[in-house]
């Protein structure tokens, strides 16, 4: 399965989303290319992949570490895809507010899967662990902040529409509503790292994924239908929406009958 995923990364990636050789006229390193996030996600081998081409991808931050849902982590997504930047350290929403425009240069830094999901970060020493979080002190080395901030949309889709290409990107979903089984729950269990599911009116389900330290932890599920919306993950198979904060979440409309299969 997941050699399938990264075969159809390489297929739908089409030409290298680069731009030209900034020259040093324009105030740029001379030698630096820009590259897609779509297109540096397609390098990754399956093992820990080093970034040695003197590369950069440029794009908006989606979510950061502000609510506790992900900690020691960024999310940067441009116009053909998203990933996640494993940042150490706390507050990283202060230099890096959602909206923010943001240059990485990739050159000394790794991708690394974990479960199927490529992300982008310092080398790892750990056994089991592809890459680790860039040290807090280092950070500003490969992240350049813009002075832009932008208002972000998320993208709409269907559950049964769903992408590789679309993963580590910021999605809405319409017409959702939480399983029956699991509206007594709350989103996460006490001290872990939990999945719910969510389910349309066909069937489909999708995995909602949250962090044990995501301020809205020790709520309970929405009892209704409606919208949510968060950043598209993927593990072992498997689509994973990751909310951001309670305010992605509207689901205050009656809830509607699953149709079932005879």
């Amino acid at each position: 399965m997941y050699k399938g995923l990264i075969s159809l990364l390489l297929l739908l990636s089409g030409c290298i989303a680069r731009s030209e050789m900034y020259s040093e006229s324009d105030g740029s390193d001379a030698g630096v290319a820009q590259v897609s996030i779509r297109y540096l996600k397609t390098i990754y081998t399956g093992y820990a992949t080093p970034v040695t081409q003197n590369w950069e991808i440029r794009g908006w931050v989606t979510a950061n570490d502000r609510y506790g849902t992900f900690p020691y982590t960024l999310w940067i997504e441009d116009d053909t895809g998203g990933m996640a930047l494993k940042i150490g350290g706390d507050d990283l929403f202060v230099d890096y507010p959602v909206g923010r425009e943001l240059t990485v240069r990739c050159r000394g830094l790794v991708l690394g899967g974990y479960g199927g999901e490529v992300s982008l970060g310092a080398e790892s020493s750990e056994n089991g662990y592809q890459n680790t979080f860039i040290p807090r002190e280092e950070a500003k080395v490969y992240l350049q902040a813009g002075e832009e901030i932008r208002e972000l949309y998320p993208a709409e889709w269907q559950i049964e529409a769903l992408t590789p290409v679309k993963v580590g990107t910021y999605v809405a979903f319409e017409c959702l509503q939480f399983v029956e089984e699991e509206l007594a729950l709350t989103w996460c269990e006490p001290g872990v790292d939990t999945d719910r599911h969510l389910v349309n009116a066909h069937g489909d389900t999708l995995t909602v994924r949250t962090a044990r330290q995501a301020d809205f932890a020790d709520w309970m599920l929405p009892q209704g239908s409606g919208h949510i919306e968060g950043i598209l993950g993927y593990f072992n198979g498997r689509y994973q929406l990751r909310v951001i904060t309670s305010d992605c979440v509207v689901m205050d409309a009656p809830r509607f009958q699953v149709l079932t299969t005879p």
